[in-house]
């Protein structure tokens, strides 16, 4: 049996027209109101489909309402459904990092580069880049930037992250 590529993109797309809750909180999502797109996240899986996605993007739009706190646990929530859902597990590592728990984040990240149900590696090479900067190591951190920027070619955050952080390491005369 051939294993079809995953696509995030597909799976939401999928979703909004089987469900017009879930498509109800995109809307609010990109239109800038997390509070309403929370809400109406949480009556989509109130309404009995529970997803890693219904829950991942709940817990985006907690995190961006300011509750970074819930959106972990509905992070965790999504794990539980989906233990290759890539996207929960690097959002997890971003929010843990968010808290000040970077010391946590390591292995999320990790975690999300290895999921079958993961294809924005980028996004999690950036939060890996950040956790490196957390924890000092300049060069560590520049090559998760640099790695972000070659998976995803045009991705500006990555190339900007790398270049100052190639900057700094010239300016204070750091090999790492």
């Amino acid at each position: 049996m051939m294993q079809t590529e995953f696509s995030l993109d597909a799976v939401i797309q999928e979703t909004a027209e089987r469900n017009p809750v879930f498509q109800e909180g995109l809307d609010w999502q990109q239109t800038g109101h997390p509070a309403e797109a929370a809400r109406a996240f949480k009556r989509a899986i109130d309404s009995g489909e529970e997803s890693a996605l219904l829950w991942t993007f709940y817990a985006w739009a907690l995190s961006e309402a300011g509750d970074t706190h819930a959106a972990i646990a509905a992070c965790r929530k999504a794990i539980a459904l989906d233990a290759e859902w890539g996207v929960a597990w690097n959002d997890l590592g971003e929010y843990l990092m968010e808290t000040g728990r970077v010391e946590e984040a390591l292995f999320p990240i990790r975690r999300a580069l290895r999921s079958r149900h993961f294809d924005r590696p980028h996004l999690a090479q950036m939060n890996l880049a950040r956790y490196y900067l957390h924890t000092g190591s300049l060069k560590r951190a520049r090559r998760a930037a640099e790695e972000a920027a070659r998976l995803a070619p045009g991705f500006r955050p990555a190339q900007e992250l790398a270049r100052w952080i190639q900057e700094r390491q010239e300016e204070w005369g750091l090999k790492d």
